[in-house]
């Protein structure tokens, strides 16, 4: 059986394709405003609920058949996490964005 290294760190081109890095280069998505606003896919408010979805850069399938390295988030008035989706491109990230703010628009008519 031969092992290979995997891939550990990601970021994105101009075009906001994932694409393998150094450690540097993924601290610095994280260290700098522009990196923070790379690695920034989405980001709404809907009444008290804040919805975000970012570019990981870490794989967090855990496993998964195909990295997941896009995350959207849902947080209560509180900062609890109400909702979490991850995706493995920036266009599903922007369609489950989607998703997500609708989710929030149907749950509350039932508040």
């Amino acid at each position: 059986m031969r092992l290979t290294k995997m891939i550990e760190h990601f970021t994105l081109d101009e075009k906001n394709n994932v694409i393998p890095c150094s450690l540097k280069e993924w601290g610095d998505l994280y260290e700098t405003d522009e990196g923070q606003l790379k690695r920034t896919v989405a980001y709404a408010e809907i009444g008290d609920k804040d919805i975000s979805t970012v570019f990981l850069g870490l794989d967090h399938g855990h496993c998964a058949d195909r990295p997941l390295l896009f995350e959207t988030m849902i947080f209560d008035a509180q900062g609890h996490d109400i909702y979490m989706m991850r995706y493995t491109t920036w266009k599903e990230a922007e369609e489950g964005h989607k998703k997500a703010i609708q989710w929030v628009l149907d749950r509350c008519k039932d508040e």
